[in-house]
């Protein structure tokens, strides 16, 4: 896919989840490629986040309109949501948590397992005692992407809360983990990308619980990808569709190594 070819219109698809697999995964590689692309989407993300749940409501920079009548009548639906936005804060109050605690907690989570270590004697399945310290918990297989669930433990989060950390090891070395918690109070449904030097993340929603993925050195399309699929089956508890699982693997297979 062009990066020409992608419009405003299907970046707000891509946010709002309204792409099939096969169009989500070519736009999340054009916005890996392309940072203008991800400065638009982090920033339509921020702006959907802002009216889910009631925060200030971001900057968001617009593509270039094709005439002056498009550009005004795009300049004044924008001026009209972020009034829209602004209103919902002022209602909903000042009072909530921005995160950064849980995020680092996560990290903490990640960095505290290794891909080294002998894999748990359950890996692959998932005791009941986990489903019920965290219920409605989604866990999924990710071995079409060659990643193999090696660690499952139930950990002290912040708070006082407990999350489920789960960990993959790759053939290739690399380290995935997937960290789930009660309570989300600052992620909307999509994605929320995260960076912390070599390392990367996406955080999301689905229902009652929150989602972190966290990768190190792992290809970013790649990851994007495994993100955005994890993403779309977690409220719904589904595994992944052939279609998804062939694009999984093929991007497994174009990949470089993980250098974790």
């Amino acid at each position: 896919m062009s990066h020409d070819k992608i419009s405003f219109e299907k970046l707000n698809a891509y946010v709002d989840s309204e792409l099939d697999p096969i169009e989500a995964a070519e736009v999340a590689r054009a916005i890996a490629d392309d940072i203008h692309l991800a400065d638009q989407v982090s920033a339509l993300s921020r702006l959907r986040s802002a009216v889910t749940e009631g925060f200030e409501a971001p900057f968001i920079k617009m593509p270039a309109p094709v005439n002056a009548g498009r550009r005004q009548a795009a300049i004044a639906v924008c001026f009209a949501f972020l009034l829209f936005v602004a209103g919902s804060v002022f209602l909903s109050g000042f009072d909530r948590p921005l995160g950064g605690k849980w995020l680092l907690s996560a990290w903490e989570l990640h960095q505290g397992w290794s891909i080294d270590q002998p894999a748990d004697g359950r890996a692959g399945l998932l005791p009941a005692r986990f489903t019920e310290a965290m219920p409605g918990v989604y866990v999924p297989d990710l071995s079409a992407s060659r990643l193999s669930l090696v660690h499952v433990k139930v950990r002290k989060f912040f708070d006082s809360r407990k999350a489920l950390l789960v960990g993959y090891r790759g053939s290739r070395g690399c380290k995935v983990s997937l960290v789930a918690f009660a309570r989300p109070q600052d992620l909307g449904e999509t994605l929320r990308f995260i960076r912390e030097g070599s390392n990367e993340a996406y955080a999301w929603r689905a229902g009652s619980l929150a989602y972190v993925l966290m990768s190190e050195g792992m290809d970013s399309n790649r990851f994007r990808l495994l993100a955005e699929s994890v993403r779309q089956t977690s409220g719904q508890h589904l595994p992944f569709e052939k279609r998804t699982v062939m694009a999984l693997r093929k991007s497994r297979d174009k990949s470089a190594p993980c250098f974790a």
